[in-house]
């Protein structure tokens, strides 16, 4: 089922056809923030984003591009899609399409959108699109194939309503990214500030969306387009996060059994005091998860 489309540059949502999932649309500018601060270079691309809570599953799939003047232009459209279907693929790429046909680029589409025409015009658009992709949709059957890709951990985290508890960086090279030098102090830095927006962004999600953000998915132009994912967890009021790049259902299936194994422990039957020293035993399964990957 579609449940919304939107256009969003740079900080400001220009169009929503369901006023209801605005706040769902509204964590594509946390995630922004996130990509900002470690990618400089912009060669990450986010692709989707998958929400699950009480009320449901929702996945957001998006196309995100850059105008001439360097800002982010994002086209999303929310529903119960599966993850690699192809029919919603194809309808957000003719979203796009059909959108740069009335309207050229993202500084054309930010005059425009000032104008009720704009609206109008977009919501023929959707309305089209909603007609056309709906059952197709909903009667996909999806084969999985899967990636011959390296699968790489990039940093991995266990942090308690936003502060962070445990944490290691795997991939040193985000700091050369960032023009930094790779020494203890940086990594700490690096590692407390990367915690911190992940736990807003999740936070934000809660808040606005009332739902828990499960994925987050980019591209990586730099890397021949290798996937890259964030994938949360949530242990009796603790947060897990994790990100790396590969195939998806190898990654995935490392961070259940990571999950499954780390809620184990009997810290996470205690609510979090301040105190850091009885969760340094947990630095073991840090360690380990290593070992799982191409490195």
């Amino acid at each position: 089922m579609i449940t919304g489309f939107a256009i969003i540059l740079d900080e400001k949502i220009l169009y929503v056809s369901n006023k209801k999932k605005y706040n769902f649309f509204e964590i594509v500018l946390f995630v922004q923030k996130l990509i900002t601060s470690i990618n400089p270079k912009n060669s990450w691309r986010l692709s989707n984003i998958y929400f699950e809570g009480e009320s449901g599953k929702e996945r957001m799939i998006i196309h995100h591009d850059f105008t001439q003047n360097g800002k982010h232009l994002f086209f999303c459209i929310t529903g119960d899609f599966l993850s690699y279907s192809e029919e919603a693929n194809n309808m957000l790429n003719e979203y796009v399409e059909k959108v740069k046909a009335n309207y050229a680029s993202g500084e054309i589409i930010q005059e425009a959108a000032k104008k009720s025409e704009f609206m109008v015009i977009i919501k023929l658009i959707t309305g089209y699109l909603w007609d056309k992709f709906q059952e197709s949709i909903e009667d996909e059957d999806i084969t999985y194939k899967c990636n011959n890709t390296e699968n790489r951990i990039i940093y991995c985290g266990i942090s308690s309503q936003g502060l962070p508890i445990i944490s290691q960086l795997y991939d040193k090279s985000l700091l050369i990214n960032l023009q930094r030098d790779i020494n203890h102090e940086n990594i700490e830095l690096f590692s407390s500030n990367l915690s911190a927006k992940l736990a807003t962004i999740a936070m934000n999600t809660q808040i606005r969306a009332k739902t828990n953000i499960k994925e987050i998915h980019f591209n990586d132009l730099d890397d021949n387009g290798c996937k890259k994912l964030i994938l949360y967890g949530h242990i009796n009021g603790y947060s897990l996060d994790f990100f790396a790049s590969g195939d998806f259902n190898k990654i995935k299936e490392i961070f259940v059994e990571l999950e499954e194994k780390i809620s184990q422990d009997q810290i996470f039957h205690h609510e979090f005091s301040g105190d850091l020293k009885p969760f340094r035993s947990l630095k073991t399964y840090l360690d380990e998860i290593i070992q799982q990957f191409d490195q």
